[in-house]
């Protein structure tokens, strides 16, 4: 049952089901009351003719008058009957022959009606009523056979169940074809992602229904946010493999020298170097932490985290954090990649701090600010190009922040750069209804 097009063929037949069912019972139902009402105005109507030719004698004897009933009621078990009560005594039709039925309780002016076996197998509906005639009390009971009555209504029954079928096996066929033919567009999906994972495309096209249209548009997010985080890891490898074998190739290069001073005092500047580089990429690692796409991550938790670790970093310069971000504020977007941009921003701010670092929400704004140097005006438009270095004297690969520049416009934000009062000011600009 965990097929999509058996759930809902399940789910029709079993409504179409249940209501043709109601429908049949309720029709039937209808009827047999509509019939039953019928019948039993005209036992009404010959009730009244019956009484009409009630009278007594002088003597206070019964006489009857059954002339104007029809002649049914002189035949021999023709299914209609009377049965007239006067006191004790009681007179059944000639139509009964040498049969009776039960004579009925009747009270007040409502009829009684019952149903009870008749002669030769018959099924009776006897409708019986007291009635008050010349100051006297008598009771009428005017039976008939409802055994074809019941025959016809069992007919229409069975027709109606089998139209009933007929009519469900057709609609559930309908609903069948109009389900696969919905359904199919889901097989172009599983196509496209065939030839994806064979890497004969980057992305899936889909044209179906609406509702699968946000799942492919989730998948290809998740696509295109994975092959960025695989470029950036790539880069970030290549970046530490580049910066180690320049620091090798430096190692070999004093192997030579005969300065014994000098070999000693640049190789250890050469080996802190790479412990930091070595513990950067540690560091953004760990606080990282699960990597789950397309989730809203608590902004204070990341930025929190990312501080922690540049105090580390970035111990002997003793830098003061300020961080000014309501607890519980979600922003959507990858874990990963938010670690990777604020990572990027308080790196860089901590590197030029001289003693403080300041992170700021303001609105749909974060602000990164450090009391470093700053940026000359006319440099401050380079500092997102993959390469450029503000200060070739400071370490560095020249790609943190053109890898913050290239996550923000990902995620619709911008990145601007500006000189405060003192030091560099980062403003990073969200979308609205990314923050919350």
């Amino acid at each position: 049952m965990n097929s999509l097009r058996n759930r809902l063929s399940f789910g029709l037949i079993l409504s179409l089901l249940v209501l043709l069912l109601a429908q049949w019972w309720l029709s039937s139902r209808a009827i047999e009351n509509l019939l039953q009402a019928q019948l039993q105005d005209q036992l009404q109507q010959d009730s009244e003719t019956l009484l009409a030719g009630v009278e007594l004698d002088t003597a206070g004897a019964l006489s009857m008058n059954s002339d104007r009933l029809v002649p049914a009621y002189q035949q021999p078990y023709s299914g209609v009957y009377y049965a007239l009560q006067y006191k004790q005594d009681i007179r059944y039709s000639r139509s009964l022959w040498d049969a009776a039925f039960v004579m009925p309780t009747a009270s007040g002016s409502n009829a009684t009606i019952t149903r009870q076996p008749g002669p030769d197998g018959q099924q009776l509906l006897v409708h019986a009523r007291l009635y008050q005639k010349d100051d006297q009390l008598f009771t009428i009971a005017i039976a008939r056979d409802i055994t074809t009555l019941q025959n016809n209504l069992l007919q229409y029954q069975l027709a109606n169940a089998g139209f009933s079928a007929l009519f469900l096996l057709a609609l559930v066929l309908i609903q069948r074809w109009i389900v696969i033919g919905t359904l199919k567009p889901l097989n172009t999906v599983q196509a496209a992602l065939a030839r994806l994972q064979q890497g004969e495309i980057a992305q899936l096209e889909f044209k179906g229904p609406d509702e699968i249209k946000p799942l492919v548009d989730e998948l290809n997010r998740l696509l295109i946010a994975i092959d960025q985080r695989l470029k950036r890891s790539r880069e970030g490898m290549g970046n530490l493999a580049h910066a180690l074998k320049t620091r090798l190739a430096r190692l070999s290069q004093l192997s030579a020298d005969t300065d014994q001073r000098g070999f000693s005092t640049e190789v250890q500047a050469l080996t802190q170097e790479v412990a930091r580089l070595i513990d950067r990429e540690t560091a953004r690692v760990r606080v990282v932490g699960d990597l789950r796409p397309g989730q809203r991550v608590d902004l204070h938790e990341i930025l929190s985290a990312l501080v922690n670790s540049c105090k580390a970093l970035y111990r002997d310069k003793a830098i003061q954090f300020t961080l000014q971000v309501p607890m519980n504020t979600r922003l959507l977007g990858d874990r990963e990649d938010l670690f990777e941009l604020f990572g990027n921003l308080i790196d860089n701010a901590s590197k030029w701090a001289s003693s403080q670092v300041s992170i700021s929400l303001q609105g749909s704004t974060l602000i990164v600010a450090d009391d470093g140097p700053g940026c000359s005006p006319e440099n401050l438009n380079a500092l997102t190009q993959r390469g450029f270095r503000a200060d070739e004297n400071t370490p560095g690969s020249g790609l943190g922040l053109a890898i913050a520049q290239d996550i923000a416009s990902t995620y619709g934000a911008t990145l601007e750069f500006k000189n405060g009062n003192t030091g560099l000011h980062v403003w990073v600009t969200f979308k609205p209804g990314a923050l919350v």
